[in-house]
Order: structure tokens, then sequence, then C-alpha cells
């Protein structure tokens, strides 16, 4: 119906990524359903099919540039329109299971790009450990809870959410780095 709130949403996940900490800095969406989407093509698929009402999708970071995944995928398709965006400070941390030494770690995980732009801090502080690249900042943090890595760059909602230790906050090179991301719903 036009003109009514969203309920259902949907972002990019898995849970504990900057897209469900952009999406939970809307009010609606903390009282509302949310689902994490296994891709940008999934999460706007699910508006599409009016499986949720809106999709929280990353448009662009001022470090990596444009998310061309999401402009293509917004580009094909039946159309959908933005109606909010959101500009979150990427705020990297270091989690690891509680107890862990910093000496102790041997191996990191982390989405590519988070390793990049933390890599002036693992190359002063970790130069020894082996970062392992995984699908995404949730789950790097997912992984390092199970006991697969050592410790995991992460969102902090991601070493919350995982009952990680933070054992370094604030580890990205380039500290004022923001993601926008877009709030896209069916037109009407």
């Amino acid at each position: 119906m036009p003109g009514t709130p969203p309920t259902r949403f949907v972002y990019l996940g898995p849970e504990g990524t900057f897209a469900e900490q952009a999406l939970r800095t809307i009010p609606a969406a903390e009282h509302g359903s949310r689902t994490p989407a296994r891709s940008v093509g999934e999460a706007l698929e699910s508006v599409r099919a009016g499986e949720a009402d809106s999709a929280l999708v990353p448009l662009e970071n001022s470090i990596g540039g444009a998310v061309g995944v999401t402009l293509d995928e917004l580009a094909e398709g039946e159309p959908l329109v933005i109606t909010r965006e959101v500009i979150l400070p990427v705020e990297f941390v270091l989690g690891a299971r509680p107890g862990t030494e910093p000496d102790a770690i041997g191996t990191v995980a982390a989405h590519p790009q988070a390793s990049t732009q933390c890599r002036n801090w693992l190359r002063a502080n970790l130069p020894d450990a082996v970062v392992v690249d995984v699908l995404s900042n949730g789950a790097a943090a997912a992984g390092a809870a199970a006991g697969e890595y050592d410790a995991a760059i992460c969102a902090p909602i991601g070493a919350t959410r995982h009952r990680l230790a933070v054992l370094a906050d604030k580890i990205a090179d380039h500290p004022d780095a923001v993601t926008r991301f877009a709030l896209v719903s069916r037109p009407g």
C-alpha cells in the first residue's frame, strides 16, 4: 500500500556486516524484520518479487569507489527507487576469541577490501600473520568465533554479534573512510 512504512528489510549479509550496521541506523528497520541476503542481486530481487519492502545495498566507498555490482543490478530488472541513503563511517576492529593474546595470532580472516584498507596497521602490528581472504566482514568474524582463524578484521557489529574480544579498534589506514548505502523499494 503506498505510503505504508516498510517493515520487511533485506540487506547484504551475512549478519555482522557494515550493511547490517547501516540498516540498524534506520528506525523502521530496528522494529521491522531484517533478513541477510547472499548477494546484492538476491537482496534486490527479494524487493522486486515482493518478499521484502526494502533492501539496503552499498553504493560507494570513499576509498574503493563505486560498488559496480550494485550499480549493474540496479540498472537491470524492474525499476527500483532510492528512498533513503545512509552514510556509515568504516571503522574496522581486530576481533578474536576472548583470551587470545596478540602475539599468538597466526591467521587473520578479512574481506579483501578490509585487509587492503588496514594494510599499514597489519604490517606494523601483525607482520607475521597470514591474512586469509573471506567473502565478507561478517564471515571473517564468524570464522574467528568458530576457531577457523585466530582473529578477524571486521565491523564492530560483527565483533559484538559473534562475541569476539576487540583487541584493537580503529585500525583502518584511512580513519575518515565512509560507505554510502542506499535503501531501495519498488516505485509507488
